[in-house]
């Protein structure tokens, strides 16, 4: 599962006290956004695939990297 380390890498501008506290679909939206597949992998054995799924299908295109989106989109969440 994903540990201090996996999760201070997307949450940079949280301080650990503040990680605690966030709402899941934050931290899943930022695993999306800027963490790896194995990140992301780890997320939705944590969170579940339907919550990240359904966090990736709330989000705005441009808010993941074009070719990372094109991806998850067609491939990790086909």
């Amino acid at each position: 599962f994903m540990n201090k380390r996996d999760i201070k890498a997307v949450l940079w501008d949280f301080s650990e006290d503040a990680i605690g506290g966030l709402s899941p679909d934050l931290i899943i939206r930022r695993v999306l956004s800027y963490g790896g597949i194995f990140l992301i992998v780890k997320a939705m054995r944590e969170y579940g695939d339907d919550a990240v799924r359904r966090v990736f299908a709330a989000m705005k295109p441009t808010s993941i990297p074009k070719k990372k989106y094109h991806y998850l989109k067609n491939f990790l969440f086909a």
